[in-house]
C-alpha cells in the first residue's frame, strides 16, 4: 500500500518543478531598482492636500538663519506643522548636497519644493524630475536657468543690486581706484549677475577691479583672499563682498591692515556682523536683502498654488514675468536706525540693536 502513494507523491514533485520552471520570473525589490518617476506635472487648478513643503538654501549662515526664519514664520501662519515645512542647507556650498536631497523628497512625494541653486544648469535635471513627478518647483535667493521648470523665482533683481552697490562706491570714490572684489562662485547667477551689474554702474568713473576672488563660499577663503589682496595692492581703494559673509572679511583684512576708512567698503545683506560692522565705520554701506521674506514667501506660493491653484496663488502673490521681485535697501550708518525701526514695524526679529550708538561717529 506504501508504494502507490509513493509514486503519487512523485508524480506530484515533478509536476512542482516543471510549472516553477515555467513562471515569469519574480520583480526585483523596491531596494534593488528605482522605480520610473510617473510623469503628472503639478496641477494648476489647486485642491492639493499639502504633504511637505520643502526650501532648500546654499549653506549654514546667518543669511540663510533669516531665510528659515521667514519659512517657519509663513508655516506658523498657514496652519502647517513643523514636519509640514521643511527647511535644509548643506554645511557649505555643495551642489551635489542640493541634488541628493531634491531626491529625496522627491521620493516622499513634497507637495512643493523651493531652492536656491548653487548651480542652477546642475540642478535643472533634477527640478525638471520634481516637476514631472507632480511637484510644484519654484526658486529663490539664485535665478534658475532660462526656460526652467522653475514656476517663478523669488528674490532680489541681483543685477540692479550690483549697479546699487556700484553706484554707491563710485559715490564714495570720487577720484576712482584700485577696487577688490569676493564671491563666493563662479557660477551661481545671482554672484554673476551682482558682479554684472556692479562693473556696469563703476564704467568711466576712474576705478579700476582686480580680478572677482572665488572663496567657494568659505569665510577662512575670503579672509585669506582679502588679505592677500590688501597686501598686494598697498593703493588699494575700496572693495565690495558680493556675499554675506564677504563684507565682513574683507571688514577684518581691512582693520588687520589698519586701513579703516581708507579702503572704502560696500557689502552685501544685513546680518549681525555686517550691522557691527557698520557701526564700527569699516563698512561704508550694504545692500541688503529681504532674505526673510524670501524664506516666507516661497512658502506661501506653494501653499497658494497647491490649494487655489497656480494662476489665482500667481495672481495673488504679485508676480510679474515669472517673478516676485523682495526688493532690497541700502544702509549706511546715515540709515541704519530707519532700517532697525522698519524691519520692526514688519516684526522681523534683529539680535542686533543701535542703542546708546551714535552714527554721527562715522563721518
Amino acid at each position: 500500500m506504501k508504494r502507490p502513494i509513493f509514486i503519487l507523491f512523485a508524480l506530484l514533485t515533478i509536476a512542482s518543478v516543471i510549472l516553477t520552471a515555467c513562471a515569469p520570473a519574480a520583480p526585483a525589490s523596491p531596494e534593488a531598482t528605482e522605480a520610473p518617476v510617473e510623469v503628472t506635472e503639478a496641477p494648476s487648478t489647486g485642491g492639493v492636500e499639502i504633504s511637505k513643503i520643502i526650501v532648500i538654501g546654499k549653506s549654514v549662515h546667518p543669511y540663510w538663519s533669516n531665510v528659515e526664519l521667514g519659512v517657519k514664520a509663513a508655516g506658523k501662519a498657514l496652519g502647517l506643522s513643523e514636519d509640514q515645512v521643511i527647511f535644509f542647507v548643506p554645511p557649505k556650498e555643495d551642489v551635489n548636497a542640493q541634488i541628493q536631497t531634491m531626491e529625496t523628497y522627491i521620493a516622499q512625494g513634497a507637495t512643493g519644493i523651493a531652492i536656491a541653486p548653487s548651480d542652477p544648469n546642475a540642478l535643472e535635471p533634477v527640478m525638471k524630475k520634481a516637476a514631472e513627478a507632480g511637484i510644484f518647483v519654484t526658486t529663490l535667493d539664485t535665478p534658475p536657468v532660462e526656460g526652467s521648470v522653475s514656476k517663478v523665482y523669488i528674490g532680489t533683481d541681483n543685477y540692479s543690486a550690483g549697479m546699487m552697490a556700484g553706484e554707491t562706491l563710485k559715490g564714495l570714490l570720487p577720484n576712482g581706484g584700485v577696487v577688490g572684489i569676493g564671491r563666493g562662485s563662479d557660477t551661481a547667477l545671482n554672484a554673476l549677475q551682482r558682479t554684472d551689474g556692479f562693473l556696469k554702474a563703476i564704467e568711466g568713473s576712474g576705478i579700476t577691479t582686480l580680478e572677482p576672488l572665488n572663496d567657494k563660499e568659505d569665510s577662512a577663503t575670503a579672509l585669506q583672499l582679502a588679505n592677500s589682496a590688501i597686501s598686494a595692492n598697498p593703493d588699494m581703494a575700496g572693495a565690495f563682498g558680493v556675499y554675506a559673509y564677504n563684507g565682513p572679511a574683507w571688514a577684518t583684512a581691512i582693520k588687520e591692515a589698519g586701513k579703516v576708512g581708507i579702503i572704502k567698503l560696500v557689502s552685501f545683506d544685513a546680518t549681525t556682523d555686517i550691522i557691527n560692522g557698520i557701526k564700527e565705520c569699516v563698512i561704508q554701506a550694504t545692500i541688503a536683502q529681504r532674505e526673510y521674506d524670501m524664506g516666507y514667501k516661497s512658502v506661501e506660493l506653494i501653499y497658494k498654488m497647491a490649494t487655489e491653484g497656480v494662476e489665482k496663488a500667481m495672481a495673488d502673490m504679485g508676480v510679474k514675468d515669472g517673478v516676485i521681485d523682495t526688493g532690497v535697501d541700502v544702509i549706511t550708518a546715515a540709515t541704519l536706525k530707519d532700517y532697525e525701526a522698519a524691519a520692526k514695524a514688519k516684526n522681523i526679529p534683529l539680535d542686533w540693536n543701535t542703542e546708546g550708538w551714535d552714527p554721527s561717529a562715522c563721518k
